[in-house]
């Protein structure tokens, strides 16, 4: 029995992980239909949006964790929070690379966090879509559903590396999406 107070961390399962291979199968299947090129950037749909609000989601809960992670006593209700208290424990997000091999393309999700007052873009296209989608329709495209897909990924490994001492070297490979520091497959 556990003494009342006390600050125990948990072990963390990998339905966190599980989740998401299953939105990045789902992007990956877009790229049947679509290539993950910069000419295709600006392509938007239903799908896409969906993806956005599933995948934003999920950055919302991780997020979270996280920041609760780094601090207990962090309100981690927003951006407001999330941005200061990640990029003080991880102040080189900014340039974390995703590489989408398979088109040969790198992605920067966290590149707006560079300086004061930066904006994620893909952020933001969440933020329209979900509440004004109506007028925003085009911010459902495939450059934003990538970012948001590969912020995800980044916010997945930082997760694992907090709770367990091999980190992300558990969780296997990804079938499209890859950073430095995890496993290749």
């Amino acid at each position: 029995m556990s003494k009342q107070g006390s600050k125990k961390k948990t072990a963390l399962d990998n339905s966190y992980w599980q989740y998401f291979l299953k939105l990045e199968a789902d992007f990956y299947a877009t790229a049947r239909y679509l290539g993950c090129t910069k000419s295709n950037d600006a392509t938007c749909s239903i799908e896409f949006a969906q993806q956005i609000v599933c995948i934003n989601t999920e950055c919302e809960a991780l997020f979270k964790k996280i920041c609760k992670t780094i601090d207990s006593k962090n309100q981690a209700a927003n951006m407001g929070h999330y941005k200061p208290t990640l990029l003080k424990k991880f102040p080189k997000m900014h340039s974390t690379p995703v590489h989408v091999n398979r088109f040969l393309r790198t992605v920067h999700p966290f590149a707006g966090w560079n300086g004061s007052g930066g904006r994620l873009e893909w952020w933001n296209a969440f933020q329209d879509i979900k509440y004004h989608r109506n007028n925003n329709f085009e911010k459902a495209n495939l450059i934003n559903t990538l970012e948001a897909l590969s912020a995800l990924l980044i916010l997945e490994l930082y997760l694992y590396e907090s709770f367990s001492p091999k980190g992300s070297e558990s969780l296997g490979g990804t079938v499209l999406l890859w950073t430095p520091g995890m496993p290749r497959i």
